[in-house]
């Protein structure tokens, strides 16, 4: 996928370049850009299409870094947030269970503990041994 995506951007700046060497006289003329508020009016010196047509990506490029960037840090809070309503519910669960085995009379909790604990030793004796 990683080479999919950049054979496919190359591709795109490939095409763009095609576009722009071929109109090379459309790009390179100068312009004046003017802005009129009610108030004043702006006027850049003047400036070739090229380069205003790069400065208006670029101001909309990060326009949208902007919207997206306080979309994203909304989502890291819910992430957040349920993450530890996640925890929460397993401290709950292993509280009920250890509840039910003590109910129960039996102590099944504390061989499954023993059994994890002989499994990790078991790995890294084989860890050690590899």
């Amino acid at each position: 996928m990683r080479k999919f995506k950049i054979g496919f951007w190359a591709v795109i700046f490939g095409l763009m370049g095609i576009v722009i060497f071929q109109n090379q006289d459309f790009f390179m003329a100068k312009q004046i850009l003017s802005i009129d508020f009610i108030f004043t009016k702006y006027e850049t010196p003047e400036l070739h299409r090229a380069i205003l047509f790069g400065g208006i990506f670029l101001t909309g490029f990060i326009i949208s870094y902007i919207f997206t960037l306080i979309d994203r840090l909304k989502f890291r809070k819910v992430v957040k947030s349920l993450g530890a309503e996640i925890d929460s519910q397993n401290e709950n669960i292993t509280l009920l269970i250890n509840e039910l085995e003590s109910v129960k009379g039996g102590s099944s909790g504390n061989n499954k503990e023993k059994e994890e604990k002989e499994e990790k030793e078991e790995e890294e004796e084989e860890q050690k041994s590899a």
